[in-house]
């Protein structure tokens, strides 16, 4: 066998492998036993918060930048980590979209980009089309389950839930490997909750 079809055997070999392993992965968090009804419980508590962003959008038509912009919430919305992500952006105004273009594509030579990104979002974003809910870490049964970090997510674009996971292995560089890298949301209070992997 030649070399170019050495590689890509491997390669083959190594993609049938990641399906496999991440189809053992999804059945077993799909089955562990303390996953289901913490998928229930987070769909009933988060209710009302969903209810609030429901009533904010069909005010304004966008939704907000943070959970702490809806006039009033019962429940406990701080329970879950609310998402807005920069494609679903909404603009003031044609000119905001048409500046938005200066922070995409290779932007590590921007000096002071956070800082500018930062100015741009509260000066020309006024809120979004989407938003994600994530609930806390599940606390899983399974050893199996102990590296991953299952969750429940509500998605507003489809209306669904899901369970969801993630590894912080696959993740090294986030303190929460259930955080979007384009999340833009603003925290409630001064900085975002981070949980971490409970003891099993």
């Amino acid at each position: 066998m030649s070399f170019l079809g050495k590689v890509g055997l491997a390669l083959v070999v190594l993609i049938v492998g990641s399906l496999t392993m991440c189809a053992i992965q999804k059945r077993s968090v799909y089955a562990d036993p303390n996953v289901e009804p913490a998928f229930e419980q987070a769909k009933v508590d988060a209710q009302p918060l969903i209810a609030a962003l429901a009533r904010y959008y069909a005010a304004h038509a966008y939704y907000p930048k943070s959970v702490a912009d809806l006039p009033h919430v019962v429940g406990q919305p701080q329970r879950f980590d609310y998402e807005v992500w920069s494609m679903y952006r909404v603009y003031n105004s044609l000119d905001c979209a048409d500046r938005s273009k200066q922070f995409t594509g290779f932007v590590a030579g921007i000096p002071d980009y956070e800082k500018r990104l930062a100015a741009f979002r509260s000066a020309c974003v006024r809120g979004y089309s989407n938003f994600v809910l994530k609930c806390a870490p599940i606390r899983t049964a399974w050893q199996i389950n102990r590296s991953v970090v299952a969750y429940s997510q509500f998605a507003s674009q489809d209306a669904r839930w899901n369970v969801e996971w993630c590894n912080y292995r696959s993740e090294p560089a986030l303190t929460d490997c259930r955080r979007n890298a384009f999340d833009e949301s603003v925290p409630m209070g001064a900085s975002r909750a981070v949980h971490g992997i409970s003891a099993r």
